[in-house]
């Protein structure tokens, strides 16, 4: 009777410390990287925003952009205000202030260091990651005579009558 409770005495602590390294085994395995769920993003995109090109006290022209941009969507729902004005103010601003952008005289701009610094002020604004990625939808560059142009209504003139029967 002796032998049979200290083989199930034996059994148990064999069975406790299988369980214990197959525990610890499982935790010294490297985890898979948490899968994130598509429907967590969202692509948005702004209306067209017009920036006016002031040069030498004068409006040289129109800078027409949209872009787009990826939102997290589980950043968002922790802000107070959607990032979608931050979006257009930054760009606005970026746009606006920097005086090394010359689209009179356009050879190239660097749209990925534009994009990224939208992103990260965009960002810094919020104080959280809420976008993750940015694109340009359209960049046009409108001289102020063709902004002009583009607004002006077409004449209508009347027809001319043919004078009564051949």
């Amino acid at each position: 009777m002796i032998k049979t409770a200290l083989i199930a005495v034996w059994a148990c602590a064999v069975m406790f410390g299988a369980s214990f390294e197959i525990g610890a085994f499982l935790k010294s395995r490297p985890q898979p990287a948490p899968v994130t769920d598509p429907a967590a993003f969202e692509t948005r995109k702004t209306k067209e925003i017009n920036v006016p090109m002031i040069r030498d006290g004068a409006v040289k022209g129109f800078v027409v952009l949209q872009l787009s941009y990826v939102v997290d969507l589980v950043e968002a729902k922790k802000l107070l205000v959607q990032p979608d004005a931050f979006v257009v103010d930054e760009a606005f601003r970026y746009i606006f202030d920097d005086d090394k952008i010359d689209f009179t005289h356009l050879d190239k701009i660097e749209l990925e260091k534009m994009l990224r610094g939208l992103t990260y002020r965009v960002n810094t604004r919020t104080k959280s990651q809420v976008i993750t990625d940015m694109g340009v939808l359209e960049c046009n560059f409108l001289l102020n005579g063709e902004a002009d142009l583009k607004e002006a209504k077409p004449e209508i003139k009347p027809t001319p009558q043919p004078a009564g029967p051949p």
